[in-house]
């Protein structure tokens, strides 16, 4: 946004001091709107536009700026009246869905958690992030979401390796997660693959569920990104179609299951 903004203000011949002198802005403003470090209003587009002459830009620029804003959403304000109402959120877009593609390389994917997993990683959370601490009701939501498993849908799961070892959770939970894996994996609508840690990969730079071809989402620290552009979605589908590749199934994902089980 930033950049084509930068490319408006040029294209009307202004510099960047004079376009914040008609605005009415102090100039170090327009800087900050062009790197993408400061929030952009839609009074602050029909500024821009008007002075630079680009009425017939602002409707696309206002559909880019509600695009964004629906892409990014603050973990906290989700969280301020608890991660139940954040889970019950995420059962009811689920429903909506009907195939899912999920890369991990920390965690086990929240549909295949055991509650005991699922309790022991949401009190941590709770306790780093300072959400709402009410894990009872949000564990209870996300083994409702677990159901989703045995009902016709279609999930594909990438793990890596190194998600099955202990340390975000406990050993002996880490073990009753690792033999519920072994169970889900039998499941009709599951596909479950295994990116062994000696396997050459794509550097893995995040966690990401893809939701039939519509919708990517990405967490982070601070928020969940929701990405549904056309041309974003297709990269992440062709970095997944990667990990899949180099991911083992059947026989040889369950090998590694169990070598995980005898390291514990």
């Amino acid at each position: 946004m930033g950049l084509r903004l930068r490319e408006i203000r040029r294209d009307a011949g202004l510099s960047g001091r004079t376009l914040a002198a008609l605005a009415g802005w102090h100039f170090t403003r327009i800087s900050k709107i062009e790197h993408g470090r400061t929030v952009l209003t839609k009074a602050d587009l029909e500024l821009w536009c008007f002075h630079c002459q680009a009425q017939s830009e602002l409707p696309d620029l206002l559909a880019s700026i509600r695009s964004i804003e629906r892409m990014y959403l603050e973990l906290r304000r989700l969280h301020r009246s608890g991660t139940a109402r954040y889970q019950r959120e995420l059962l009811e877009g689920e429903r909506q869905t009907h195939r899912f593609r999920s890369f991990t390389t920390s965690l086990i994917p929240g549909v295949l958690q055991t509650r005991e997993y699922a309790t022991a990683l949401l009190v941590d959370i709770a306790e780093m992030m300072g959400h709402p601490a009410d894990v009872e009701p949000t564990v209870d939501l996300r083994m409702e979401r677990g159901q989703l498993l045995r009902s016709g849908k279609l999930f594909h799961f990438v793990i890596m390796q190194s998600a099955l070892a202990p340390g975000v959770v406990p050993a002996d939970v880490m073990r009753s997660q690792l033999e519920y894996l072994l169970e889900a994996q039998a499941l009709p609508g599951v596909r479950l693959g295994i990116l062994p840690s000696r396997v050459r990969h794509y550097m893995a730079l995040c966690e990401f569920w893809i939701t039939d071809d519509a919708c990517v989402e990405v967490e982070t620290f601070s928020a969940i990104l929701k990405i549904e552009r056309p041309g974003e979605i297709a990269v992440y589908a062709k970095v997944f179609d990667h990990y899949a590749q180099q991911a083992v199934y059947g026989e040889s994902s369950r090998d590694v299951i169990h070598e995980m089980l005898r390291d514990l």
